[in-house]
Formats: C-alpha cells, structure tokens, sequence
C-alpha cells in the first residue's frame, strides 16, 4: 500500500510539473467581460502584471480565493497589479455567474471562458488554476490549488514582481 502511494505521489508530482512548465509565455486572449464588453490580455499588460485566475461557481476553494482576492484588490488599488477572474462554467451557466458576481460585488473584472479553450490552453487541469503574469506576458508564479493561508503567499508575490518593476 505505502508503494502505491508512493508512486501515486511521484506520477502527480511530475504530471504536474510537466504540464506546468509547458507554456512559459501567455498568448493573447480576448474574452467577454461579464459585463459584456471584450477585453485583451494586453490592455491589461500595458498598466503592469496581471494574476489570471480561473474559477468555477461549483468550486468552493474557487470562491475562498475570490474573497481573499477581492480584499487584496483593495489593497492595491493604486498598484500596477491588475486581476482578472475567469470564469470556465459552462455557457448555460452565464446568467447564474453574473448574479453570483453582482452580489459580491468584486472589484475587479470578471471574465468568461465558457468553454474552457483558455483554460486548456494555458495547461490548466483543476480548479481554482491561478497565473501571475509579468508585463512581458512571461508566467511568473503559477498555483494549482488554494488553500487557507495562501493569501498571504500571493501578497508576497505581488509585492515581490512590483520591486521588480520599479
């Protein structure tokens, strides 16, 4: 038993650091806003790095994250660090994510992918799949889970790419 969980343990940990180190510059996207308008990764990228994070309404470590985030939101609001949540529920969920955002009221944009292509594109495989992007568009953080205390983690990294801008 303790050797299947062992190689358990090895698979997981390499698929993962395979499937990670496949992309380690984002292509442009365009995705629809929930407020349906377009945006492009690269208007974004213009005012500095972007933490993408890629969420479900079923995913309940997805909306921990999405609190914490809004929090760190306000905390740097007069920052160059810009957030972007997509959303990968399917597209006859669209209308239950919209209500679920306006009673939140996030501030920060919230994005959808409403058949995971981005998603997929950018090697994700669970939820919620979280990308802090630099200015050039290079992935510089990359995180496959979130878990209590990891606020303090993503905390770190912006103010870590920030000094690195400056």
């Amino acid at each position: 038993m303790k050797r299947i969980i062992f190689f358990t343990f090895i698979f997981v940990t390499l698929y993962n650091i395979n499937s990670s180190a496949q992309i380690k510059t984002i292509p442009n996207f365009m995705l629809e806003g929930i407020d349906g308008k377009k945006y492009s990764l690269h208007e974004f990228l213009k005012e500095g790095p972007v933490y993408l994070c890629f969420w479900a309404l079923w995913c309940i470590p997805c909306r921990a994250e999405l609190k914490d985030l809004n929090s760190i939101q306000t905390m740097y609001k007069d920052k160059k660090v810009t957030i972007l949540a997509i959303n990968i529920d399917s597209p006859k969920s669209t209308a239950k994510v919209r209500s679920y955002v306006s009673t939140q009221k996030f501030n920060f944009k919230v994005l959808l992918d409403p058949n995971s292509n981005l998603f997929e594109t950018l090697s994700g495989k669970n939820l919620p799949y979280s990308l802090l992007v630099n200015q050039n568009g290079e992935i510089i953080k990359t995180r496959n889970s979130y878990l209590p205390g990891d606020k303090q983690s993503i905390i770190e990294d912006f103010d870590q790419i920030l000094k690195s801008i400056k």
